[in-house]
C-alpha cells in the first residue's frame, strides 16, 4: 500500500471513531480549504508548497482540519468552487532569488478523491532540481523541518547560489565530439517521457528527433548547436557505448568462494536501463528469507529501496569525464560494494588521522555532482517521501536494515561504498553493552538504555573501528532522527564531542572506557610474569573476564559467554556451526587450564579473576 493510501485510511479511522493520531510528517501536511485567496490558510498552502519544493517534496491534503488543541480531525471537505484558485498555484506561488516567477507545473499534481460523504484534494509536490533551488514565497525561502515550514538560513541560500554557479559547467553537460542530434534515439527519448508522465502528463511523445529539439534543449540533452551532451547520450543515445566507452557500463560480479556459484555480467546501455539492469542483478543474487508473519513474508538481505537508491546515486554522482565503468561486487551474506570513478570534495571530508582518536568521517551532502542527471533518475522515486543518499544509508543502518556502511578510497578518483549485510545493533554490540552494564547504569543513574541510545552507541563504536581501518563513515547529524538519543547520551557522559569537533559539524565519540580493549597493565599487576608468559589466546580470555568483573552488573562469566564474545569479535557472524563449536571447545579448555593455574576461580559455575593470586618471588 502506498504512503498516501495508508494516511487516508488512518484519517478515515480517526474521524469515524473519534480517535486522534498525529499524522503530519516532513512529507505530509493537512490543510483546511481556504474561504478565498485572501484567507490566511491560502497563504499557508503556498508556504508549504514552497517548503516541499525546497526540501524533499511531499503530499498536501486539503479538506481536513487538524485541531491539535482538542486532539481531533474535522472533515470539512474540498469544494469545486475553489478550483480556479487551486489552478493558479502552479503559476503564481513561488519566485526565484531575483523575484522572477518559477513555473512549477511539472513539479505539482492535483487529485480529487472521494472521502466519507464528500471530497478531499491531494497535491503531490516534487522537490525542485538543485539547479532551480531555492524557491521563495513572499521573498522568503522556506524548508521543511519535521512537521513545520521554516525560513532557510541566509548563509545556506548564498552557499547554494555559489553551487549553482559551479554546476553551470557540470561535466554531464560537456558536448560529445563527432556526434550529432541524429545519434539520439526518439524511441529511447519517448521511453523517458513515458516515465515522467506516469504521475501527471507534462510532455507529449515525439514523432522524430527534429520535433524534439526544444525538449532536448530544455533538458540539456543537446547544446545550442544541437550537439548531444554526455547527459543526452546517457539518456537516449542510439548506441551510447560507441561515444561514451565504459562511462555507460556497469560490471556486476558475485564473489562466492564456491566457483560454481560465481556470476558475472557486464551491462552497457542507457542510464535508465543501467539502473534497472544493475538493480535486477543485485536483487537476484542476494539472500531472500521467509518470515512466519502474514503467512510467510519474503524479506531481502538488503532493503529494495536502498539498493535502487544506492545504484541511482552511483550513476548520478560518478565523474563522467573518467572513461571507467562502475563495478558492483556482491559477497554473499557479507556485503555489497559499489565502486565508482570520482571522489568527494575536500570540504565534505573530516580527516584527523594523527590524533590519538583518528577521524575519517564524511559530511552528508545532498547536492549531486551531476544535477541534471540526478533529475532524470528522480523519475523512479516521485511522491513517496523517500530519503536521499547518505541520509537513507544512515537511517536504514539505525533501523537495523543493514550494518554500518562505509567508504574506501582506493585512489584519487576511485571510491567504493560498502554496504554490509546484517544489522547495526548486533550480538557484538549487545555483548559490549552487557559487559559494561554496571558502568553504564552508574552514569545514567540507574536508567536503562533505550533502543535508540543503543543504536547510537553501536554506530559510534563501529565508526571508530572502521576509521582505525582507514575507512570513512558517515557523520551522524540531527537529520538522522536520533538527535534526542544523542543529547541524552551526551548528558550522561556516555558520549562526548571529539576534541577536534566543530560547532557546525559536531563529531561524537564514545566514553573512552567503553572502547578500552587493553587491560595488560591491570592483569600484569595481579599475576606478574605468569601473565606475561601466557599465549595470546589465554590473555584474551582473561581480558574479557576482567572487563566483565570490572564493568558489568553481573560480575561473573561462563566459558560459553566468553567463547561467544571472542568468536563474534573475530568473525562478526556465526556462518559455520562446526567452526563455531570447535572455537567454543578451545575456549573451554583454556578456562580449565586457567582455573588449574589459579588465574581464575569458579563461583556458581561461573568465573572471576583470582585477586588472591600468589605471585612468584621473581615478580
Amino acid at each position: 500500500m502506498k504512503l498516501v493510501e495508508k494516511i487516508i485510511q488512518k484519517l478515515e479511522n480517526c474521524i469515524t471513531n473519534d480517535y486522534y493520531e498525529s499524522l503530519e510528517t516532513e512529507t505530509f501536511e493537512l490543510k483546511n480549504q481556504p474561504a478565498n485567496q485572501k484567507d490566511k490558510e491560502y497563504s499557508s498552502i503556498k508556504e508549504t508548497i514552497c517548503s516541499f519544493l525546497n526540501t524533499n517534496g511531499g503530499i498536501l491534503l486539503i479538506g481536513i482540519k487538524e485541531d491539535i488543541k482538542n486532539k481531533k480531525y474535522i472533515f470539512k471537505g474540498y469544494k469545486s468552487d475553489f478550483e480556479e484558485s487551486i489552478k493558479i498555484l502552479e503559476k503564481e506561488t513561488v519566485q526565484d532569488i531575483n523575484n522572477n516567477p518559477i513555473e512549477i507545473s511539472e513539479f505539482i499534481k492535483f487529485e480529487i478523491r472521494d472521502f466519507l460523504d464528500g471530497n478531499i484534494l491531494l497535491l503531490y509536490i516534487d522537490r525542485l532540481p538543485h539547479d532551480k533551488k531555492y524557491a521563495f514565497f513572499n521573498k522568503i525561502a522556506f524548508e521543511r523541518k519535521l512537521t513545520g515550514d521554516h525560513p532557510i538560513d541566509q548563509n545556506k541560500i548564498l552557499a547554494h547560489e555559489e553551487y549553482k554557479q559551479e554546476i553551470q559547467y557540470a561535466k554531464e553537460l560537456h558536448p560529445i565530439i563527432n556526434s550529432n542530434i541524429n545519434d539520439l534515439s526518439v524511441d529511447k527519448l519517448n521511453d523517458y517521457i513515458y516515465l515522467i508522465n506516469i504521475k501527471k502528463k507534462i510532455e507529449s511523445n515525439k514523432s522524430d528527433i527534429e520535433s524534439a529539439k526544444s525538449f532536448l534543449l530544455r533538458k540539456s540533452f543537446i547544446t545550442k548547436d544541437f550537439q548531444p551532451t554526455i547527459l543526452g547520450m546517457l539518456v537516449c543515445g542510439e548506441h551510447p557505448e560507441d561515444y561514451l566507452g565504459t562511462r555507460c557500463e556497469v560490471d556486476c560480479f558475485v564473489n562466492n568462494p564456491i566457483k560454481i556459484a560465481q556470476n558475472k555480467q557486464v551491462f552497457k546501455d542507457n542510464i535508465l536501463q543501467l539502473l534497472d539492469l544493475s538493480f535486477n542483478f543485485i536483487y537476484s543474487n542476494i539472500q531472500i528469507s521467509i518470515t512466519s508473519q502474514n503467512g510467510g513474508t519474503a524479506i531481502a538481505e538488503y532493503p529494495e529501496d536502498l539498493i535502487r537508491e544506492c545504484i541511482n546515486n552511483s550513476l548520478a554522482h560518478r565523474d563522467y569525464t573518467i572513461d571507467r565503468f562502475i563495478n558492483i561486487d556482491i559477497v554473499p551474506q557479507k556485503h555489497i560494494e559499489i565502486r565508482n570513478p570520482g571522489g568527494f570534495k575536500k570540504s565534505l571530508l573530516i580527516e584527523e588521522i594523527n590524533h590519538e582518536i583518528p577521524l575519517r568521517r564524511i559530511i552528508p551532502n545532498q547536492k549531486p555532482v551531476n544535477p541534471k542527471l540526478a533529475d532524470v533518475l528522480k523519475v523512479f522515486n516521485k511522491y513517496e517521501g523517500k530519503g536521499i543518499g547518505m541520509a537513507t544509508l544512515v537511517n536504514e543502518c539505525l533501523n537495523d536494515k543493514i550494518d554500518l556502511p562505509y567508504y574506501k578510497f582506493r585512489a584519487e578518483n576511485d571510491i567504493s561504498l560498502v554496504i554490509p549485510s546484517g544489522k547495526l545493533l548486533d550480538e557484538t554490540i549487545e555483548s559490549l553493552i552487557s559487559m559494561f552494564s554496571g558502568f553504564i547504569e552508574n552514569l545514567t543513574e540507574g536508567e536503562q538504555l533505550t533502543n535508540a541510545q543503543k543504536h547510537i552507541i553501536a554506530y559510534l563504536y563501529k565508526s571508530e573501528r572502521e576509521n582505525d581501518n582507514y575507512r570513512y563513515t558517515i557523520l551522524l547529524t540531527p537529520d538522522n532522527n536520533h538527535f534526542d538519543a544523542i543529547k541524552s547520551l551526551e548528558k550522561s557522559k556516555l558520549i562526548y564531542k571529539h576534541p577536534l569537533s566543530s560547532p557546525i559539524h559536531p563529531i561524537f565519540i564514545l566514553n573512552r572506557e567503553l572502547t578500552k580493549q587493553n587491560f595488560n597493565s591491570e592483569l600484569t599487576s595481579t599475576f606478574g610474569n605468569s601473565y606475561i608468559s601466557l599465549s595470546n589466546d589465554y590473555k584474551e580470555c582473561l581480558k574479557i573476564i576482567y572487563k566483565i568483573n570490572t564493568y558489568s552488573k553481573v560480575k561473573s562469566v561462563s566459558a560459553s559467554q566468553v567463547g561467544n564474545i571472542l568468536y563474534l569479535n573475530q568473525y562478526q557472524k556465526i556462518l559455520d556451526i562446526k567452526s563455531f563449536d570447535n572455537f567454543k571447545r578451545k575456549i573451554r579448555n583454556i578456562f580449565n587450564k586457567l582455573e588449574q593455574g589459579g588465574f581464575i576461580v569458579k563461583l556458581n559455575k561461573k568465573y572471576l579473576i583470582n585477586k588472591e593470586y600468589k605471585k612468584s618471588l621473581f615478580d
